[in-house]
């Protein structure tokens, strides 16, 4: 009996310790009425400028984030991609919501998201709590990867969001920063619809499961950063830069003054 407890004990603690590496692709692409592509780009006369801003705009190049996941912390971490081909005009950088560029934190047990923010060369650790949607689950079934997938339907603020997730891996995971499915969603598409305008796709899907990378230490940003004065709230970042826009605008205006 003492035996068979300590089994128990030893899987639980396993379980529980257990960290998955995945990583995912993101693409963004919009499908703008025509009448919205000539208020967006119409002012751009030059055609072959005018053709990049749009294809840049609605079919930015995929991006992808590797995703360290236990059942009480996960980070998300871009992947740096050089792109030789962008030439001198660069190009835009677009990922789906939920999905912040560079590196994120998040605690499940705490109920929140860490996230390193740059204002202007001044770091600042923005927290959010994470957010449970309401899932509508339905019948709908398909195979991704191998694995049996539902479809399960829901609300991300203004956006709608579709999740397909399985339920053959025993693990809760979500690649968004808001609370994991009971299940392990394997692709997302968070899109916007409006009238006039078109619709705005969010594609995101799982390329690799590695089940056991047990040797990563996850990154928290306020122990990376070293400081806790600077931690701020969404709604305070926002005033921040809103307050520092305003002080460059000033300083700008002030320095085009003729001073004779």
């Amino acid at each position: 009996m003492k035996k068979l407890i300590v089994l128990i004990v030893l899987f639980s603690s396993f379980v529980n310790a257990q960290i998955y590496e995945v990583l995912i692709e993101t693409k963004h692409h919009t499908e703008y009425t025509p009448e919205q592509i000539e208020k967006s780009f119409g002012y751009i006369k030059d055609p072959e400028v005018r053709k990049w801003n749009i294809d840049q705009n609605t079919n930015p190049k995929p991006l992808e984030f590797k995703i360290y996941s236990s059942k009480t912390e996960l980070n998300t971490i871009e992947q740096e991609k050089i792109d030789n081909q962008q030439g001198m005009q660069g190009g835009v950088k677009k990922s789906a919501p939920g999905l912040p560029f560079g590196l994120t934190y998040s605690n499940f047990t705490k109920g929140e998201n860490y996230r390193q923010v740059d204002v202007y060369g001044k770091n600042y650790i923005v927290i959010t709590p994470l957010e449970k949607l309401d899932w509508k689950f339905t019948d709908e079934t398909k195979e991704i990867l191998g694995y049996k997938a539902y479809k399960a339907t829901a609300k991300y603020g203004e956006f709608n969001v579709e999740a397909w997730f399985t339920k053959e891996i025993d693990f809760n995971f979500m690649p968004i920063t808001v609370k994991p499915i009971e299940g392990f969603v394997l692709e997302m598409n968070i899109f916007l619809e409006a009238e006039n305008v078109g619709k705005l796709n969010n594609y995101v899907k799982v390329l690799t499961i590695n089940k056991n990378a047990k040797k990563y230490k996850f990154k928290i940003p306020i122990k990376e950063l070293g400081k806790k004065d600077n931690v701020v709230t969404p709604q305070e970042l926002d005033k921040i830069y809103e307050e520092a826009n305003n002080r460059r605008s000033a300083m700008y205006n002030q320095e085009g003054v003729d001073k004779k």
